[in-house]
């Protein structure tokens, strides 16, 4: 959770949840076992199931907000101050 919150910090405090994935696999966050023909599909759903969702219900620290066909994971207060405190 430390290291997802670090890929977003260094963004910016907001990411598009795609490069949020790639910088995920890259950093060993998340490990991606399928086929290459659903492989994005893949990613965002460990993505989503193993950093996302526990930050968004069980912290509180990210909001996941679509703006036009993307999504965008976004620090808030509470991420924001955690980040500061635990990084």
């Amino acid at each position: 959770m430390l290291e997802a919150l670090r890929i977003i910090k260094d963004a910016g405090g907001r990411i598009q949840k795609k490069k949020m994935a790639e910088e995920a696999e890259k950093s060993k966050i998340i490990i991606v076992n399928a086929k290459e023909q659903n492989f994005t599909q893949a990613r965002f759903a460990s993505l989503d199931k193993n950093i996302v969702q526990p930050l968004v219900d069980t912290w509180g620290f990210v909001e996941v907000e679509k703006i036009g066909r993307n999504r965008w994971i976004k620090m808030t207060e509470d991420g924001e101050h955690a980040a500061e405190f635990l990084i």
